[in-house]
């Protein structure tokens, strides 16, 4: 009996020490380049003995950051003259009404349908490169599929708003958007 137990804890323990031996053989080197978009030039660059240096992180700017005149580049005519004028709070009633707040959640730790709105306005400085802010939450809205956030689906949001709000609508809702940005948390 005791043999039997012996030879189980024997053929388990080197069990473990073979698995730990894989997993260590095939543990990746940190130190060695690692197939990418850049490895290519990466390779090319240690045949020709040049020091391969990472690029620094870049932070996305940040809406506090633009002059006004860059947050609302390319929205149409109409709708920028609403924005002048924008109730953010009424845009705020226009979420809470046309049940926004079902799929979008203020709070970052809160996984909804749609994506996040806590910090929308400094996402929507570079969710789409060449796009304002204003343009792209004002695309968000009345096209919902130009442009999908990562991980999120498509044909889920209605694409119908820019006929059902107004244009002061779609402006107070854009105005609420751009207001949720880091430099007005609380």
């Amino acid at each position: 009996m005791k043999s039997k137990r012996a030879r189980r804890i024997g053929c388990l323990v080197a069990s473990l020490m073979v698995l730990g031996l894989v997993v260590t053989a095939c543990t990746p080197d940190a130190a060695q380049l690692i197939i990418s978009p850049q490895l290519g030039s990466q390779l090319t660059a240690l045949e020709s003995g040049n020091e391969i240096v990472a690029a620094a992180a870049v932070e996305a700017p940040k809406l506090s950051e633009l002059a006004p005149e860059q947050i609302v580049a390319g929205l149409p005519d109409d709708v920028a003259a609403a924005l002048d004028a924008a109730d953010p709070a009424n845009g705020e009633q226009i979420s809470l009404a046309r049940g926004c707040i079902g799929c979008h959640a203020l709070d970052p730790n809160v996984t909804m349908t749609g994506p996040t709105w806590y910090h929308v306005g400094d996402t929507a400085v570079s969710r789409v490169p060449g796009e304002s802010p204003a343009l792209y939450l004002y695309h968000s809205i009345v096209n919902p599929g130009s442009f999908v956030a990562p991980n999120y689906p498509n044909n889920i949001m209605p694409a119908n708003y820019g006929e059902q709000l107004s244009v002061q609508e779609l402006a107070d809702l854009i105005d609420y958007l751009l207001q949720q940005n880091a430099a007005n948390a609380s």
